[in-house]
């Protein structure tokens, strides 16, 4: 196992156990105390000094995060199309814009010239930026 692996879970399991004992410290008198708190005491010799008995447990882990992340990124997404691009197509729809130039020309071509107003002077290639 790579060193960096072990980096992460240690990292990973210490927060774990760090969160095992803020949420015990915070419902004390109760079963949950005794059983994170255990759970936080079993943990941290492990993790300090066999993280690879954690290895399938972090490698879960990380297949878990990705699937949570991959929904939240699908529902995020969605989110911000039906909020943000649908009401601007809609309203640029009603207003007749069409910054693409997508309408059919009768012209012989479609090429627009580009210009830029002094494009031709050599003094703006002196100042970069």
């Amino acid at each position: 196992m790579a060193n960096k692996e072990k980096r992460d879970i240690r990292i990973v399991f210490l927060i774990f156990s760090a969160i095992f004992g803020v949420i015990a410290w915070r419902h004390y008198p109760s079963i949950e105390t005794y059983v994170l708190s255990g759970l936080s005491l079993v943990l941290l010799p492990i993790v300090a000094f066999a993280p690879i008995i954690l290895r399938p447990v972090f490698k879960l882990w990380l297949k878990i995060a990705h699937a949570v992340g991959w929904f939240n990124t699908q529902i995020l997404l969605s989110i911000v199309f039906i909020l943000i691009f649908i009401p601007i197509g809609l309203i640029m729809r009603l207003l007749g814009k069409d910054p693409m130039k997508r309408k059919m020309q009768s012209e012989g071509t479609y090429w627009e010239p580009y210009e830029i107003a002094g494009l031709k002077d050599k003094k703006r290639y002196e100042r970069q930026f």
